[in-house]
């Protein structure tokens, strides 16, 4: 699998340490966005292929940031990692779009294997796409 580019949404600096060293030390790019407008900045000028959100950022809802990110781009696969482990909570992201939604703490391999899985299948549905686009056009 090519390197992917990984966005880190959050502003807990403990976090962002710990899930910037896990995902370079086994291959990926990373971005670090401390704020949402930053985030949605980084998305409009950068390709990234996956985005992980705290549940709160800067005070400013997950949800509210998976909104305006699923605006950018619809199709990125999104993991949200959140402190609480409320239904009520997770399901407000399950609607907003979320791809996977983590409970603290990590289990690194868990966290790995799932990132792994939502890249194969976002690159696997491009290049369908791409296979059918140019089938299309041969005809």
């Amino acid at each position: 699998m090519p390197s992917a580019r990984i966005l880190i949404v959050e502003d807990e600096r403990q976090t962002v340490e710990a899930e910037r060293d896990l995902f370079e030390q086994n291959g990926y790019e990373t971005e670090v966005a401390l704020s949402k407008q930053v985030a949605l900045t980084i998305l409009q000028e950068r390709k990234m292929d996956l985005v992980i959100i705290g549940s709160t950022v800067q005070e400013i809802s997950g949800v509210e940031i998976l909104y305006e990110i699923k605006k950018i781009i619809s199709n990125i696969p999104v993991i949200v990692i959140s402190n609480q482990k409320s239904k009520r909570i997770q399901s407000s992201f399950v609607k907003a779009g979320v791809s996977v939604f983590i409970v603290k703490p990590l289990e690194p391999k868990f966290v790995l294997q799932t990132i792994e899985n939502l890249l194969m299948a976002r690159f696997a549905s491009v290049v369908t796409r791409k296979t059918r686009s140019s089938s299309k056009s041969k005809k």
